[in-house]
């Protein structure tokens, strides 16, 4: 996959996040095989278990003061994107300015870690 093709796809990633439409990015850029790994280090496997956690996740947030693409940054089969968050989860607030690794193949995403 040309990197060409990543810029062009982050690009539509991130518009569908912004837009609140987080679920389509991800059937549509996502590999049925994603490894994810978010914040606390674990490993999920699979688009589906990982559209369950990140539908789990969502439900639990309120009062969004910030959901912003800081940065992307597109290198071979690899793409970064820095989030910046400022919402409550389940009442707490959360503040996070956290990077995305994404490794491409075929225009879908195999692999995803999240550092903040």
């Amino acid at each position: 996959m040309e990197s060409l093709e990543i810029v062009q796809s982050v690009d539509e990633l991130v518009s569908l996040a912004l837009e609140g439409k987080w679920q389509l990015a991800f059937e549509k850029f996502y590999s049925p095989d994603i490894e994810k790994t978010d914040l606390d280090g674990i490993p999920v496997l699979g688009k589906e278990q990982n559209l369950l956690n990140g539908h789990a996740f969502v439900a639990k947030i309120s009062n969004v003061r910030d959901f912003s693409c800081v940065g992307k940054i597109v290198k071979g089969n690899r793409s970064f994107i820095v989030w910046s968050f400022d919402f409550d989860v389940d009442g707490s607030p959360f503040k996070v300015v956290e990077t995305a690794i994404q490794d491409w193949e075929n225009n879908q995403i195999v692999k995803e870690r999240f550092f903040a």
